[in-house]
């Protein structure tokens, strides 16, 4: 092969992508993304839902799509993005792990229907988005709550532990802070599902409590 034959090669080979393709492989990249957002929705379990950044794991998907196409259809395109892409840097910090495996998932689903593997993409996004959803119930079923009673000095260890294993499985006390007039206790408690609020009006009835509150040990529901 000439040098212009080599040339015209690496270059022109981007023909083979025609609308319809792109067309094609940009609806399964939204409907993977359908079912990543939908997911996402359903497994979520924090107090403050971010639509927007579930509607940006769409993005992601689509965004890799293209990339890998573009990849796929011209060489010399594959050899300038490796190097563009090397040189991102993103520094937004992601607390959640949820919500890192969730973008690694975007991307993973986004470069198999670019590479337009899409029985791979289709079954893995089914699979994937079926543990997700397993794992979150199962979470939700087994919750720990953290119960805060405040009350008087003379409020004991051993009459709240025997309160509370009444109503719970599992019962350990976290901390105590004792003071000269007031005693605050901290005590960790396994509820099957939600935590019914009427056991924890139950708690005010303990000699010398004045007051409980409780919140989820991930410290995301707070009552």
């Amino acid at each position: 092969m000439s040098k212009r034959e080599i040339l015209t090669w690496f270059t022109g080979n981007s023909e083979s992508l025609s609308i319809g393709k792109i067309v094609f492989v940009l609806c399964v990249a939204l409907i993977i993304g359908a079912v990543v957002f939908a997911t996402y929705r359903i497994t979520y379990t924090g107090v403050s839902y971010n639509a927007r950044f579930n509607a940006m794991n769409v993005i992601i998907i689509l965004i890799t799509a293209v990339i890998m196409l573009m990849i796929s259809s011209n060489i010399a395109i594959s050899l300038g993005m490796v190097g563009a892409l090397s040189i991102v840097r993103f520094r937004t910090a992601i607390k959640d792990p949820h919500d890192t495996a969730y973008i690694f998932w975007a991307i993973v689903e986004g470069l198999c229907v670019g590479a337009q593997i899409h029985k791979l993409a289709v079954i893995s996004t089914i699979f994937i988005a079926l543990v997700l959803i397993a794992f979150s119930l199962y979470t939700k079923m087994h919750n720990k709550y953290l119960i805060i009673l405040r009350g008087d000095a003379e409020l004991s260890e051993q009459s709240v532990m025997e309160a509370l294993q009444v109503d719970f499985k599992r019962v350990r006390i976290r901390a105590i802070n004792n003071r000269e007039s007031s005693c605050e206790m901290t005590c960790e408690v396994a509820v099957n599902g939600e935590l019914n609020l009427d056991l924890v009006k139950n708690l005010k009835t303990i000699e010398h409590v004045k007051s409980a509150n409780w919140l989820l040990e991930t410290s995301e529901n707070i009552g």
